[in-house]
């Protein structure tokens, strides 16, 4: 999956190309953010009356037009991750799809549902890894540019008993994240079971149609449909039922984070230590933080839907890269290519 195409001379130039360029947008789309949270801050200033404008004329044309510039930098940037992010997929799909086929094609063993898992495995292990690697690559930037600034302006607030901390702000973050994450674990971990079980069921149904499309007229047909639907319906609802309880706990884990920030800056604004303007711009470097920490937590549905893709994909490789399944191997046996809609019984019958 991964040795075709960026150990691929014919597609290194896609591979690395577009993860470098991708890599310096990040690197771009990090860098507007700082900006941004520094924009909010000089609007705490404006709000309090402590800002270096002078007059309105002043605030529309420097610190508007300043707002206004990153937010359409960094519109453009996301645009264009998300453009060269789908190019990227449809290369690397193109990459699999004709390093597997060859081998894929003369394989007479089938395993259950193979040309499924060569298309739409193969579509769903490329998109869901850039889903879940992005987020990771720009939270990895975003802790690396932000942790710093949060830390040093973390000795601005107190909390209760905990004064002088340094890097308070930094540390809260970092226990609690590490403490989602955990939970996280433990409550979605037979997501990836329950979503490998349902492609299996899916691909099983979408085989018997398949059937009853060339056998349309066996009396046993729908019985059999009934039956591999019920078993379609029993995963989907163990795998809803799992979602269910991780829905649950990251929904609690987000209400956390939307109320404690506000509870934390709010008693400092009250007591004195700070004034608004601080407020916004430390608010928003938290919240930065925070997202990238979580980042694991939010991705965790995303993340378990991938290892089943690989997990099936593994299985299919495993098949159609094994010599002894190979069309050539099974010749002197008898067997019939399955191509030419024949298979080891409907050869025997022939024979006799």
């Amino acid at each position: 999956m991964f040795r075709s195409y960026f150990l691929s001379w014919k597609w290194s130039p896609y591979a690395y190309g577009g993860t470098i360029l991708l890599l310096t947008l990040f690197y771009f789309q990090v860098e507007t953010a700082w900006r941004f949270a520094e924009w909010i801050g000089n609007f705490g200033d404006v709000i309090t009356k402590t800002s270096k404008y002078g007059d309105l004329d002043q605030f529309i044309h420097q610190f508007v037009a300043e707002g206004v510039m990153i937010a359409v930098l960094f519109i453009v940037i996301q645009a264009w991750i998300n453009l060269i992010s789908k190019k990227f997929c449809i290369y690397w799909d193109e990459a699999i799809f004709f390093h597997e086929l060859p081998n894929w094609n003369k394989t007479l063993q089938d395993v259950e549902g193979s040309s499924q898992r060569l298309q739409d495995s193969v579509d769903i292990f490329t998109q869901k890894f850039l889903i879940i690697s992005k987020p990771l690559v720009r939270s990895a930037l975003v802790l690396w540019k932000f942790m710093p600034k949060l830390w040093d302006l973390s000795s601005n607030f107190h909390f209760l008993y905990f004064t002088d901390v340094p890097g308070m702000l930094v540390w809260i973050a970092i226990l609690i994240g590490v403490f989602g994450i955990i939970i996280s674990f433990f409550v979605g971990i037979h997501l990836t079971e329950c979503k490998y079980n349902l492609q299996d069921a899916k691909a099983l149904f979408r085989s018997g149609l398949e059937f009853i499309q060339r056998n349309k007229k066996r009396d046993d047909s729908i019985p059999h449909m009934e039956k591999l639907w019920k078993n379609v319906k029993k995963t989907n609802f163990r795998l809803f039922n799992n979602q269910f309880f991780l829905d649950l706990w990251m929904g609690a884990y987000g209400q956390f984070w939307s109320i404690a920030p506000v509870a934390f800056f709010g008693y400092n604004v009250f007591s004195g230590y700070v004034k608004y303007g601080l407020v916004t711009k430390t608010g928003s470097a938290l919240g930065e933080v925070v997202g990238a920490i979580s980042a694991p937590i939010w991705l965790w549905d995303d993340f378990m839907e991938y290892r089943s893709v690989v997990q099936r994909l593994r299985e299919l490789e495993e098949t159609i890269n094994n010599p002894d399944n190979w069309e050539e191997a099974k010749k002197e046996e008898g067997w019939e290519d399955r191509r030419l809609g024949g298979n080891i019984a409907n050869s025997d019958e022939k024979k006799q």
